[in-house]
Formats: structure tokens, C-alpha cells, sequence
């Protein structure tokens, strides 16, 4: 006789437990103590469930997964100056670090037009900053066209231009795509991964001759010719093989290197930069884009360029001097502000940074 009851109080743990939502499955676990992987580090990943960490990971001199910091972001808004109502092309959206604090300056009624050459990256960046309300719309090409990009915007010129030179963090970060050596990827290491050689392709159609220019010019490598022909001799794959070609031509055993802190640069840093910049063609896109700037800005607008080697640095320089010659800039800054030692500290990447800056003159 106490069947019913049963039956009926089974059905009814049966109802409610249909009512409580599945238990989202468990985090995969790492190996080891502490997290090492891109996709592992998940309170990085999650900077709204842990809060604390970000500021974390910048003590310890390091960038958070998944985030860029911007360099030099006070002195850039102080040389671009931004008002309400104007208009900002950003050539390299990244993250949008630059590209939110510039679009707060010129909204509601302002804009900022966003460039960048990673599908992938333009479309978070791009997400992130119209989710927070701000008026930015981005274009997935290469700043050397720049000029197509305001024509398709209906714009004459802009008030504000920016170009950050350098690589963001989430690229440098995530192993796949083959710009770092902290963990071993494919040797890739091209900003629009759908097309072009990778940097391994390149550097097998390479002679060691050009191969060591690169190496010279875009970054600054004081043994061009002798890493050149370490790196053609192993013809590397992967980041870690890349890695420790260069180490070993440098005489260092790979498994003998020992950096103090975060801060201290890898002694391959170089050279994976000159490659980067080579693999995308950086360089004659900047020439490019410096070519045309004045004709991108519109009388009085500003300019700011933020370069990482000499390389860069005399390709800006001379192009302002240039143009402030010929009576195209009423002003310009070729002397470059570096940043300071707390923040270099607060953030290692940005130790290489300078930022130039010009107007266009009114008349």
C-alpha cells in the first residue's frame, strides 16, 4: 500500500531535479603546479571572476593572457590630443587599449576608424569595444592602405592618426601563432594568417646574404651574418627550434640559459622580431604609410607613431623631417619620448617603445 507514495515522491525529486541547471563540466586540469599554456591560464582568462589577478601578473612584470597594456598611453592622448566630435584612425587596432581611451575622448559624436591586418584579433577587439557602447568601426587590411580605408569611410582626412608598430600581447602569447619562443608553435608568425608565406617558408627561400640584412636592419642583431647562416644551416620549423639555432650561434646551450626576472630580454628577441617584421613586409608598409601621411590628416590634425628599433625610428624621423621641410607639417617631435622606468617595469614589453609625433599644418 505505500507504493503510491513512493511513486509519488520519486516523481516529485524527478520534477525538481529537472529544474536544476546542469553543473558546467569541470576545468581541464594543467600539469604541474602552476599553469603554463595560453588556454590553461583561466583566472587571467577571466579577469571579471578574479578580479585581483591582472594586477597580479603586471607586478610580476608580466602581461595577463588575452590582454595587451598600451604604451605610452597618457603621452599619446598629450600628442594627439583628441576632441569631442572628431575623427581617429587607428592603423593598428591590437587590443584597442589606444583605440578605447580615444574613442572615450571623441564620442558621442566622434569616431575612431580601426585598421588591422588579424581577422581573428579585429574581431574580439572590435566586439569588446561596441559592447562597451564606443563608437569604433574597424577595417581588416594593412595601414599601407590607409588612404582606401578613409576613401571607403567617405572621409577627406582625419584630426587624429596612430600607428603602435609593434606586436600585442595576445599574438606574442598564444604558441599557434609562431611569434614567440616562450612556448614551442609552428614557425608562422604572419599577422593575416589566411595568405602569404610563414616565416619558416621564408626563410628557405632566403640566401643567407639577405637573410643576415634583416636580421641587421629590422633588428638590430649585432652578428647578422653568423646567426644568418645558424639559422639557414637548421632550417627551424618551430619557435623553439628558431630559438635555439640562434642561442647556439651565440654560444649559449639552450638548456643553460637563465633569465633573473621577466624583465630580461631572451637573447633570440631580436632576431624573432627582424623575422616578424621581414614575414609581413612591415617595413615597406611603413614607407608607405609615411608617404602619404600628410594627405591622411586634415589641416591642424595630429600624428603619433609608436616605433620599437632603429630601424623604425629613422624611417619615422627622416619622414617628418621630410615633410616639415617640404611645408606639410607645422611641427613635429623627431627626438621621441621613451617610456619611463615604472612602467617599464609594470610592463617589460614596453622597453624598446618611442613615440614621435607631428601636425599638419593648416595652410
Amino acid at each position: 500500500m505505500a507504493l503510491p507514495g513512493v511513486f509519488s515522491s520519486a516523481l516529485a525529486y524527478c520534477q525538481v531535479m529537472a529544474d536544476v541547471p546542469p553543473k558546467p563540466p569541470r576545468r581541464k586540469r594543467y600539469q604541474g603546479t602552476h599553469p603554463r599554456g595560453f588556454g590553461e591560464r583561466y583566472k587571467e582568462l577571466n579577469p571579471a571572476k578574479y578580479p585581483g589577478q591582472a594586477a597580479k601578473i603586471r607586478n610580476q612584470g608580466r602581461t595577463p593572457a588575452g590582454t595587451h597594456v598600451p604604451i605610452l598611453l597618457p603621452q599619446v592622448l598629450a600628442a594627439l590630443a583628441p576632441q569631442p566630435g572628431e575623427v581617429v584612425l587607428d592603423c593598428t587596432l591590437g587590443y584597442g587599449g589606444h583605440a578605447e581611451a580615444l574613442a572615450r575622448a571623441v564620442a558621442p559624436q566622434g569616431r575612431v576608424v580601426g585598421i588591422d591586418l588579424d581577422p581573428a584579433e579585429q574581431a574580439l577587439t572590435l566586439a569588446r569595444l561596441q559592447g562597451l557602447g564606443l563608437p569604433v568601426t574597424a577595417h581588416h587590411t594593412n595601414f599601407a592602405g590607409a588612404g582606401k580605408v578613409l576613401a571607403h569611410e567617405g572621409l577627406q582626412g582625419v584630426h587624429c592618426l596612430l600607428a603602435d608598430l609593434g606586436l600585442s600581447s595576445m599574438q606574442l602569447d598564444r604558441p599557434e601563432r609562431g611569434f614567440g619562443f616562450k612556448r614551442d608553435g609552428p614557425l608562422d608568425m604572419r599577422m593575416d594568417a589566411t595568405r602569404g608565406r610563414t616565416a619558416s617558408q621564408l626563410i628557405a627561400d632566403t640566401d643567407e646574404t639577405t637573410l643576415a640584412g634583416w636580421l641587421k636592419d629590422f633588428g638590430d642583431e649585432p652578428r647578422p651574418l653568423e646567426v644568418a647562416q645558424a639559422i639557414k644551416a637548421a632550417a627551424p620549423a618551430t619557435t623553439r627550434e628558431l630559438a635555439d639555432c640562434v642561442l647556439r650561434a651565440k654560444g649559449i646551450e639552450p638548456s643553460a640559459l637563465r633569465r633573473r626576472t621577466a624583465r630580461d630580454k631572451h637573447p633570440a628577441a631580436q632576431v624573432f622580431m627582424a623575422l616578424r617584421m621581414a614575414t609581413n613586409r612591415e617595413p615597406e608598409n611603413l614607407d608607405q604609410l609615411l608617404r602619404t601621411l600628410p594627405w591622411l590628416l586634415v589641416p591642424g590634425g595630429r600624428v603619433a607613431i609608436l616605433t620599437f628599433h632603429s630601424g623604425e625610428e629613422r624611417r619615422v624621423q627622416t619622414a617628418f623631417a621630410a615633410h616639415l621641410a617640404a611645408g606639410l607639417f607645422s611641427s613635429c617631435d623627431v627626438v621621441g619620448t621613451t617610456p619611463g622606468r615604472e612602467e617599464i617595469y609594470g610592463n617589460p614589453r614596453a622597453r624598446s617603445a618611442r613615440l614621435f609625433s607631428a601636425v599638419r599644418a593648416t595652410d
